[in-house]
């Protein structure tokens, strides 16, 4: 039995257990009391442990990490030997129930195209242009229009995985469209065998708001996500 299996804890490691699951990750080290995994997309290290001791020993000799989530913010020192100028305390997201959110007719989502990934470029900056211009051409990035044509927004599934990058323009906010576009890339993720989840950050109350009313659940514990800026 895996160490996630043992534990029995799918919303917390889900950032882990998801990307095994689909193949798009192997299990580094493990012993009974955690897991070092690295997702092969984003290159993504998933840190999960019993304790500190634990943690460290998983990571004693491991070298190069520019992205790591920990299971458990508690583990931040240990990584601070890596160098990542970027870090966010989290928590995670995820929508583990069996209907299919609704679809907001108002709305024409799709795949961007030249145009449409151009205006994406120009407002999204967390995602270098080359990995947006990926994720378009795998067909999990999108891009939201009106009945009248007017640009609405975009969402997407990051290389790791998880979903996010949800932005409403600001001529377009007020009009319930940011739950429309998350209930769209849930029921996305469900239709193509995926568990749909995300982080939030610690202290975006909007964004927690938000994933309780569509239905997702939050963990109670504190993750960190951590990476090196490009």
């Amino acid at each position: 039995m895996s160490y996630f299996e043992e534990k029995n804890n799918p919303l917390l490691h889900c950032c882990a257990t998801e990307p095994l699951r689909l193949g798009r990750a192997q299990i580094l080290r493990e012993t009974p009391h955690g897991a070092l995994v690295r997702e092969d997309a984003a290159g993504m290290y998933v840190l999960a442990a019993d304790s500190t001791p634990d943690a460290e020993e998983l990571l004693r000799g491991v070298d190069g990490i520019d992205f790591i989530m920990l299971c458990n913010a508690d583990f931040a020192p240990l990584i601070d030997r890596f160098d990542l100028d970027g870090r966010m305390r989290c928590f995670q997201a995820a929508y583990r129930k069996p209907e299919l959110p609704p679809i907001d007719p108002r709305l024409h989502i799709a795949v961007p195209d030249a145009r449409a990934l151009e205006h994406i470029l120009q407002v999204y900056h967390l995602n270098s242009p080359e990995s947006l211009r990926s994720q378009a051409r795998r067909g999990e990035l999108f891009f939201a229009t009106d009945a009248q044509g007017a640009d609405v927004g975009f969402v997407g599934i990051h290389p790791e995985g998880d979903f996010g990058m949800l932005e409403v323009f600001p001529e377009q906010r007020g009009q319930g469209y940011g739950a429309a576009l998350e209930n769209f890339i849930l029921r996305f993720c469900m239709e193509t065998g995926r568990l749909p989840y995300c982080q939030v950050e610690e202290d975006n109350r909007i964004s927690m708001n938000l994933q309780r009313k569509l239905g997702l659940e939050l963990t109670q514990e504190m993750l960190l996500m951590a990476w090196r800026e490009h």
